[in-house]
Order: C-alpha cells, then sequence, then structure tokens
C-alpha cells in the first residue's frame, strides 16, 4: 500500500488513498451482504462515500505538498517552492495548488478545462462542504454534476435546488467511493506526468504503488 524511500518515511498521500482503498473494499462487502444496501434504482448505499471523499481529496493535497514544498520533493525533485515562496504557497487550496505549483517548478500545468482536473475540482468542493457541514438541503454544484453523469443520486429537476432531504445523502453511493478514489490517482498520474523524466522515477514507483485507479469500474444505473 506504500513505499519507502532511502531517507524517507512512508508518505502520508499513500497512507490516505490506501485507507480510500480499503474503504471500497468494506463497501463492495457492505452492499452485496446488507439487506437493503441496494436501492430501487439500482444503486448501492454507503455512508462510506463521505469518508472516502474526504480522504481522497486529503491524499492529493499531501501528495502535492510532499512534492512540491517538502524536503522530500527536494530530494526527489532538486526543487522546494517553499523554500523560494514560502508560506503563501501552503495556504492555497488543493486546485490553485495543481496549477500553480508544477508550473512554477516545471513550467507545465494541468489544463483547467479538462479531466483529470475538472473532477479534482469537484473533489476539493465536497470535501469542503462535508468538512464545514451544516445539515443543508441545498446541495452544492457538485453533487448535481455527479449526479447528471450518474455517479451520485439523481432527484427530480424540482428538488436539485433542495430538499426534502439533506444533500449528502445524495452522495451515498458505491459509486462515489470509487468516483473519488480514482479522481484522485487520475490527478496524481496526470501531475507526475509533468515533471521531466529525468526527476521521475521515485514519483512513478510511488503511483505504481499506491495510486492505481480501480478496475473494472462500478455500473450505475
Amino acid at each position: 500500500m506504500t513505499n519507502h524511500f532511502a531517507k524517507s518515511s512512508v508518505t502520508i498521500s499513500g497512507v490516505l488513498i490506501g485507507h480510500v482503498q480499503w474503504l471500497h473494499r468494506y463497501a463492495v462487502e457492505e452492499v452485496t451482504k446488507r439487506e437493503g444496501a441496494v436501492r430501487p434504482d439500482g444503486s448501492h448505499y454507503t455512508t462510506l462515500a463521505w469518508s472516502a471523499i474526504i480522504l481522497a481529496a486529503s491524499s492529493v493535497e499531501a501528495f502535492v505538498n510532499e512534492v512540491f514544498l517538502s524536503s522530500f520533493g527536494e530530494m526527489v525533485l532538486g526543487v522546494s517552492l517553499l523554500r523560494e515562496a514560502g508560506e503563501p504557497l501552503e495556504r492555497l487550496d488543493i486546485p490553485a495548488k495543481l496549477l500553480l505549483l508544477p508550473h512554477v517548478a516545471f513550467g507545465r500545468s494541468l489544463e483547467a478545462g479538462k479531466q483529470p482536473y475538472q473532477d479534482m475540482v469537484l473533489l476539493s468542493q465536497l470535501r469542503n462542504e462535508l468538512v464545514h457541514y451544516k445539515m443543508g438541503d441545498k446541495p452544492p454544484n457538485a453533487v448535481n454534476v455527479l449526479a447528471r453523469r450518474g455517479i451520485a443520486v439523481r432527484v427530480p429537476p424540482e428538488q436539485e435546488a433542495g430538499g426534502p432531504h439533506a444533500w449528502a445523502e445524495r452522495l451515498c453511493r458505491l459509486e462515489v467511493v470509487q468516483w473519488a478514489h480514482n479522481s484522485a490517482c487520475d490527478t496524481v498520474g496526470a501531475l507526475v506526468s509533468l515533471v521531466p523524466e529525468d526527476k521521475r522515477r521515485t514519483l512513478d514507483a510511488l503511483v505504481r504503488s499506491n495510486f492505481q485507479p480501480i478496475a473494472p469500474p462500478v455500473a450505475t444505473q
């Protein structure tokens, strides 16, 4: 699940994404054994989706910090943006870090209008909404986006602005667990592809060991 490197400890990003993989395995077991786990629409109910979203988004942020803002990153890449630019970079949110940090380091960046960056933005938004959850019925836009894609629970058009249930319930699907995990893995993989080849060997090993998408995909209804 995790990788060890000379002069470095186990990466927190690898541990966090490993926990999402565990959640997915447990959720699969849960929905196949627990009565009522399969909804009338064919979706697979699990509250583990909330934890998966939080951990998956956090794993990407940890990876970005490890690579660009830590002594580990300086050892691997020969650059520490934190040493050069200081604390303002640490305070950026995940989407901003994903665009800015590789651009500063290598002159290359993820494309904001394409995947996997767009899904990472949704994942980051949902993580923030869940960790500051206020039992609201009005869903963040990300919920309706995922519903239209068959990942979150669909509701009638008149309920898309909210009600009658708390919006977080619409994320309680096995499909959301997989989406959160794979969005994190795809983002990390795309980020590593921006690193010059002569500096990529250690990061490639980390991706192979930890950030592999879950397959085959879970069918959505």
